[in-house]
């Protein structure tokens, strides 16, 4: 059990995260920073945290955890701006879904006894945005990904993951780049061809939409401000991504072109094959 648990952020993730340690008793104490007092009187309201500020520095003083819930563009500055307050044995992590920019900001910080830093980023999430649409449960059964360096004590990890697994998630470890490349084509390329999907659907055709159409983009339904801040912040590998899809459907395109329709099939049931392996 964590002992004072400090969530910075209480949107979708940070609410349902400081629900979650509540509910499974994962820490003594849960401490919210929200940015404004709009947003700290909706957290009494709602009684999700034991204490609220809107003072980053007041909040994570004395925290054993502190994770930053806040926009992926925020982050590392959040972690110059709490470093200083953490008191000895304190670890910061966060739920941002790029952690390039987030881990190499922390490795920037002045070294300090007892006081660490591991990136994390929960595959977990809603369409919905907000304190309103936070669940206990949205981390049951998923997996969360930490992307400790060469220098994040292994203690650290431990302690991490031990968190996690108490709100009832599996992790998993992997460097900062290669989580970004890979996210970039499980979430962040999705994202974008969701939207797109819906962009090229005229009004007509939408009337006709059946429930394929709404699975298939169910996610352009988030928040757009959120994913203009995951793409500038994972821009090179969603570049790459785009690029790898583009060609995969330039193909497609050439081969419906010239009717070479068994082909196509071969390519598709490759895909198929691949998406049924998925749990």
């Amino acid at each position: 059990m964590v002992g004072r648990l400090a969530v910075v952020g209480l949107g979708l993730i940070g609410g349902s995260l400081a629900r979650a340690a509540r509910a499974r008793r994962a820490a003594r104490e849960v401490v919210a920073v929200c940015r404004t007092p709009a947003g700290s009187a909706r957290a009494r309201a709602a009684g999700v945290v034991d204490r609220v500020t809107v003072d980053l520095a007041e909040g994570v003083r004395d925290a054993d955890l502190v994770v930053l819930c806040a926009p992926v563009g925020t982050l590392p500055g959040l972690v110059r701006a709490a470093w200083p307050h953490l008191g000895p044995g304190a670890v910061l992590t966060d739920v941002g879904s790029v952690k390039a920019p987030v881990v190499a900001a922390a490795e920037a910080c002045p070294p300090r006894p007892g006081v660490a830093f591991v990136g994390g980023h929960p595959m977990a999430g809603s369409e919905r945005s907000g304190l309103q649409a936070s669940d206990p449960d949205l981390f049951e059964g998923r997996l969360v990904l930490l992307t400790p360096t060469t220098t994040t004590p292994a203690g650290v990890v431990g302690r991490v993951t031990a968190f996690w697994q108490a709100l009832g998630s599996h992790v998993r470890l992997l460097p900062a780049d290669e989580h970004d490349r890979a996210v970039a084509a499980v979430s962040h390329l999705p994202h974008l061809a969701a939207y797109a999907l819906v962009a090229v659907a005229n009004g007509d055709a939408l009337t006709l939409a059946g429930r394929g159409f709404g699975d298939t983009t169910r996610i352009a339904a988030s928040a757009e401000t959120l994913w203009i801040d995951i793409f500038r912040g994972n821009r090179e590998p969603v570049l790459a991504a785009l690029a790898d899809y583009q060609e995969t459907l330039a193909r497609w395109e050439g081969l419906i072109r010239a009717g070479q329709w068994e082909a196509l099939e071969v390519d598709l049931a490759r895909a198929r094959e691949i998406r049924e392996k998925l749990a």
